[in-house]
């Protein structure tokens, strides 16, 4: 073996950890319980999924720059319209500043739902979501993940069949 080799494949696997992350968590799936976090909304209230016990909550990773989010959202819209409150609707913006959201939100009108950036992806990265949107969770009254949809809801049919079973 090549002197140099145990050098190149140590630097390529730091090269990876670096790129991929190395994370001690394993990614959430159906039937684990949701991963706790706390953001900032856009008009500065403390965020915490702990907030919502006993509430089915939708968490939607998306991005201002992101056209199968943009087109999900008639979808969601009138699915939490439907639902008399019984239906929290999260967004968390994934890699975007408060400002930048601050703004998209205006101009596109989405004030009926929280709006928190996670400029980092701390949040979209231990869901396992980063650079992906977006990427949707239903979250049960226990906290329980009952979807995890990669990719935008394709009806609002889609959403209201899972939404039933709870």
């Amino acid at each position: 073996m090549h002197r140099k080799t145990p050098i190149i494949l140590a630097v390529s696997a730091l090269m990876l950890l670096a790129i991929f992350g190395c994370s001690s968590n394993p990614i959430p799936q159906v039937g684990d319980k949701a991963p706790a976090f706390t953001l900032e909304s856009i008009d500065g209230k403390k965020i915490s999924m702990s907030d919502y016990k006993n509430k089915i909550v939708l968490i939607v990773f998306t991005s201002v720059d992101c056209e199968n989010c943009e087109k999900q959202l008639p979808y969601i819209k009138a699915v939490y319209e439907q639902s008399n409150g019984r239906l929290v609707i999260l967004n968390i913006y994934q890699f975007n500043t408060a400002n930048r959201v601050k703004e998209y939100v205006a101009n596109k009108q989405l004030q009926d739902f929280l709006a928190m950036p996670d400029p980092k992806g701390e949040i979209a990265t231990a869901y396992g979501v980063a650079r992906t949107p977006p990427g949707n969770f239903i979250i049960d009254s226990n906290g329980i993940i009952v979807l995890k949809k990669l990719g935008p809801f394709q009806s609002q049919e889609e959403i209201e069949d899972i939404l039933k079973s709870l």
